[in-house]
C-alpha cells in the first residue's frame, strides 16, 4: 500500500510542478505593472521586495519543512501563493502590488526546496533505481512546461482582445490548483533532526560550508546561476519591447523560453553523461555571459533568440547543480540545504536589483546588460573555474 502511494507521489510532484507555474499573467506581467503606473525602477523594486521576503523566510521555512514535514509545509505554501495571485486583479498602485509580492514571497520560500526534498525522499523510500538527476530534470521540465502552456493561452487571450487585467483574473483562478494537489501528497517516513534548534543550525552550517570545499562551491554556483537567469528574465519583456515586437507575441515568446527550459532540463542528465560534469559546468557558466553581451549588442527582432541562452542555462543549471547538492546532503536537512542556496540567490538579487532597475531607466537596457556581462565574466573566473578544478571529487554519472 505504501509503495503504491510513494509511486503515485512522484507523478503528483510532477503535476504540482506543472501547475505551480501555470501563470497566464507572466508573459505580460511587466506591461501589467506598467498599466498600473509602475516603471522599470518600480518593477525591480517590487521584485527586490519579493526577493527580500523570500530571503527572510527561506531558511526558516526549509528548516520547518525538515522538522514538521514536507506535506504540511507545501499545503500552507500554495495556499499563500494562491492568495497572493488573487490580490493582483484588485491592485491599483505600487503598494497593492508590494502586498501581493510579500504574500507570494512567503509562499515561495515555503515551497522552495521542499518539493525537491519530497521528490528525493520519495525516491529514497522506494529504494528506486530511477536516476535521481533524471527525475529532477523531469520535474523541472514539467515546471517550465506549465509556464509554457500558460503562455500560449496568454497569447491567445491577448489576440482575442483581453486586457492584462483580465489575464490577472485568470491567473488568480489557476493559482488555486496547486493548493488542491498538495492535499493529496504522501509524505514518506525519514530521519529527522533531534537536537536543539541551536545545535541543528550549527550542524547544518558545518555540513554545508565546512565539511567539503566542493559542496561549498556547488552552493555558490547555484546562487550565481539562479540569480543570473533571474536578472535576465526581468529584462526580457523590456528587451522585446525595445526590439519593436508587438504585445501579442509576448505570450508566444514566453512560451518558447519556457519550453526551452523544459527541454534543457529534461535532457540535462544526458548532456552531462555525454560531455562530462566539468564540461557541462563550464557550459552553464558561459551561457549568462554570452546572453548579457548578446542583449547589449543585438538590436534585430531575431534578438529574442539571445534570451534562450539564459533559459538553457536555467534548465541545465538547475538540474546539474541542484542534483549535485541533493546527492551530497542527507534527508534530515535536505530542504534547509536547498533553501540556503535559494536564499543566497535572493540576497544577491535584492542587493543588485534596485541598482540594475535604476541603471536601465537612466542609461538604457543595452548599457545595463553589457555591465552584467562583465560581472558574470568575473563570476565565471571566481566561481565556475574553482568548481571545475574540483572535478576529481565529482560523482561519476551512471
Amino acid at each position: 500500500m505504501e509503495k503504491e502511494l510513494l509511486e503515485k507521489n512522484i507523478s503528483k510532484v510532477y503535476l504540482l510542478k506543472f501547475f505551480s507555474m501555470f501563470l497566464i499573467l507572466m508573459p505580460v506581467i511587466v506591461p501589467f505593472f506598467n498599466s498600473i503606473g509602475v516603471g522599470m525602477k518600480g518593477v525591480y523594486l517590487i521584485q527586490c521586495i519579493f526577493a527580500a521576503t523570500v530571503f527572510l523566510f527561506e531558511v526558516p521555512s526549509g528548516y520547518v519543512a525538515d522538522l514538521l514535514g514536507r506535506k504540511k509545509t507545501l499545503i500552507f505554501a500554495f495556499f499563500l501563493s494562491a492568495l497572493g495571485f488573487s490580490v493582483f486583479p484588485f491592485a491599483e498602485n505600487l503598494t497593492h502590488l508590494i502586498i501581493a509580492e510579500v504574500i507570494l514571497g512567503i509562499g515561495l520560500s515555503l515551497s522552495s526546496g521542499t518539493d525537491t526534498a519530497l521528490l528525493y525522499d520519495t525516491l529514497e523510500a522506494l529504494k528506486s533505481k530511477k536516476n535521481q538527476v533524471k527525475a529532477l530534470g523531469k520535474s523541472i521540465s514539467y515546471l517550465s512546461m506549465g509556464e509554457g502552456f500558460a503562455s500560449l493561452i496568454s497569447s491567445g487571450l491577448i489576440y482575442l482582445s483581453f486586457t492584462t487585467h483580465d489575464l490577472a483574473i485568470a491567473s488568480a483562478f489557476c493559482s488555486w490548483i496547486p493548493f488542491f494537489i498538495t492535499l493529496f501528497l504522501y509524505e514518506p517516513s525519514r530521519k529527522k533532526m533531534e537536537m536543539e534548534h541551536k545545535e541543528n543550525i550549527k550542524y547544518i552550517f558545518k555540513k554545508l560550508f565546512k565539511h567539503s570545499k566542493l559542496l561549498r562551491l556547488i552552493v555558490f554556483n547555484i546562487i550565481f546561476s539562479f540569480s543570473g537567469t533571474l536578472f535576465a528574465v526581468w529584462m526580457f519583456q523590456k528587451y522585446w519591447g525595445n526590439l519593436g515586437i508587438p504585445l501579442f507575441y509576448f505570450g508566444l515568446l514566453w512560451a518558447l523560453t519556457n519550453f526551452t527550459v523544459s527541454l534543457a532540463g529534461r535532457y540535462a542528465h544526458k548532456l552531462e553523461k555525454s560531455w562530462g560534469s566539468a564540461e557541462v559546468v563550464v557550459f552553464i557558466g558561459l551561457l549568462p555571459v554570452a546572453g548579457y553581451f548578446g542583449i547589449s549588442i543585438v538590436e534585430h527582432t531575431m534578438g529574442f533568440l539571445v534570451c534562450l541562452l539564459f533559459q538553457v542555462c536555467r534548465g541545465v543549471g538547475q538540474v546539474i547543480l541542484k542534483d549535485a547538492l541533493n546527492k551530497r546532503v542527507t534527508g534530515d536537512f535536505r530542504a534547509t540545504a536547498n533553501s540556503v542556496a535559494q536564499m543566497g540567490a535572493r540576497i544577491f538579487f535584492t542587493l543588485l536589483g534596485p541598482f540594475l532597475g535604476f541603471y536601465i531607466d537612466k542609461f538604457g537596457l543595452s548599457k545595463a546588460s553589457f555591465s552584467m556581462g562583465v560581472l558574470y565574466s568575473l563570476i565565471f573566473l571566481c566561481a565556475i573555474v574553482p568548481l571545475v578544478r574540483q572535478r576529481k571529487s565529482f560523482i561519476p554519472i551512471t
